[in-house]
């Protein structure tokens, strides 16, 4: 079993990360690139979602604590100064889960999928940095979600809020829902 972790550490390492450090990054609007086709085609005016965004920050942050390479560190900050600057909401809280490839919100309403990948992202980066700025975040992101979206009377949580933190009448994660 050994010889399919090394298998596994040297592709994330020799490919993977390298793949997404040379890829993606978008230097023209911040952050990273929303869509990248199969044939490596970039579309620079493709929206950003908070669920690739949430995950770029987990892995760079991850990955540098696992490996200690500051280049990992330098793309985790970056999806964190984009993922705050664009994507988190200073009036209402929580995150957006679209925004444009200029930052603009194009679809503001908040999942709790989206914010449990917030949370996640968040949480991994306070380990990678120590900051107590980001883990204040990601508690108060926890504590929105477990005041709004609890569904006392049934148990379990609603899932689409608009950006107010109202309930949506639409709780579809997605249209293919």
């Amino acid at each position: 079993m050994s010889g399919l972790r090394e298998m596994a550490e040297a592709e994330l390492l020799s490919d993977i990360l390298p793949f997404w450090l040379k890829n993606t990054i978008d230097g023209d609007f911040g952050g990273f690139r929303g869509r990248i086709a199969n044939d490596l085609t970039i579309d620079p005016h493709a929206a950003k979602g908070l669920i690739l965004n949430a995950r770029i920050l987990w892995t760079f942050s991850k990955a540098f604590s696992v490996y200690g390479d500051p280049l990992y560190l330098d793309a985790a900050r970056r999806a964190y100064e984009y993922l705050i600057r664009f994507f988190w909401d200073n009036e209402f809280g929580g995150t957006y889960w679209l925004v444009d490839y200029l930052g603009r919100p194009l679809d503001a309403r908040k999942r709790i999928y989206g914010q449990a990948f917030t949370v996640y992202a968040l949480a991994e980066y306070f380990h990678a940095t120590g900051d107590a700025e980001i883990l204040a975040r990601a508690l108060q992101m926890v504590e929105v979600i477990e005041s709004v979206s609890h569904d006392d009377q049934h148990g379990g949580y609603f899932e689409t809020y608009e950006r107010d933190w109202s309930l949506a009448e639409d709780q579809r994660l997605s249209e293919a829902d």
